[in-house]
């Protein structure tokens, strides 16, 4: 059933599964991006109609946990048809497009702008281009899932609720601070712009404590590593549009570059037999950034319409 079949009046309350239906077929069309304004306008109906929202955040929860059985739920056989409904929904949605299932449990998700977010206790969140977080908040817990990307946080003081960043199996626990923390492809990386912090990486292993100016990454495998030291104030730079590379790998400098531009970015050729670089970049000027990387690292950059860029090496 598709939100297209979904009918403007409130279902008869003796349907409660036919609601439930809809709440499915409503989550699956916001997942999968292709919103727009009219069928939003139908959502909202819908969404006011007697016991929809209440139904509507109890489906959006199960997706977002799947295989967690709800506190209040069905009879036993009910609510299992239901998770595997919600389980093979949600991988339908990841084959048929990737980026579904993360719209479908952030919260708050960045394209190729730096956004800033007000946080439910005051805090500030600025998340980098291309990067997800998930809030949950409650009586005992202010936690925050990195679910891609990196962000800079500003706690705000005086709550009796740890506030905790969790990404990749590990833990980022603020003491009173402002640090940024960054979810890669080799693991996560914390970095104290004032104040202090503690990282687990389990959520049984050992704190590993950093004040401001110091840096240290977790592998998904649980080795805690230090990095070496530097300025606060280079700290997240790219909050107001730099970005600052030390001696990266050329293939990731461009994908860093590529998180800030409206079109696709594909890399060619082997960059790895490329020396690293060394720069500062506007990134609120994503293609000049580009150019100038490639002039100084030896790249070659052929632009195609819909703002595709490929990028190999010159002498390619």
């Amino acid at each position: 059933m598709s939100p297209h079949d979904t009918p403007a009046a409130p279902p008869p309350p003796s349907h409660p599964d036919l609601v439930a239906e809809q709440a499915q077929a409503w989550i699956a069309w916001l997942a999968s991006g292709a919103v727009d304004e009219p069928r939003m306008q139908e959502f909202e109906r819908w969404l006011s109609a007697p016991g929809h929202r209440r139904t509507f955040e109890f489906e959006r929860q199960l997706w977002r946990a799947v295989g967690e059985a709800p506190a209040a739920a069905a009879p036993p056989r009910r609510r299992v048809a239901r998770i595997g409904l919600a389980l093979a929904a949600a991988l339908a949605l990841v084959w048929v497009a990737p980026d579904a299932w993360l719209r479908l449990r952030a919260d708050h998700l960045t394209t190729d702008e730096v956004t800033t977010v007000a946080l439910p206790d005051g805090s500030r969140a600025v998340l980098d281009a291309d990067s997800a977080i998930a809030v949950e908040y409650d009586d005992t817990q202010r936690t925050i899932r990195l679910l891609r990307g990196r962000v800079w946080f500003e706690v705000a003081p005086g709550r009796e609720q740890p506030f905790r960043v969790t990404a990749q199996g590990g833990v980022v626990e603020d003491i009173a601070t402002a640090f940024s923390v960054a979810s890669t492809a080799h693991g996560v990386d914390t970095e104290v712009s004032q104040g202090q912090v503690r990282i687990a990486a389990t959520p049984d292993g050992g704190w590993t404590y950093l004040l401001a100016g110091q840096r240290a990454g977790f592998t998904p495998d649980g080795r805690v590593a230090r990095r070496s030291d530097v300025a606060p104030d280079r700290i997240a730079a790219w909050r107001d549009g730099e970005l600052l590379l030390e001696t990266a790998d050329v293939a990731d400098a461009v994908t860093q570059i590529a998180r800030y531009r409206s079109g696709p970015t594909f890399l060619r050729g082997d960059l790895a037999a490329l020396p690293a670089v060394n720069a500062a970049l506007r990134v609120d000027q994503p293609e000049q950034a580009l150019d100038a990387l490639a002039m100084s690292a030896g790249l070659r950059i052929t632009r195609l319409p819909m703002g595709v860029a490929i990028v190999a090496p010159a002498d390619r």
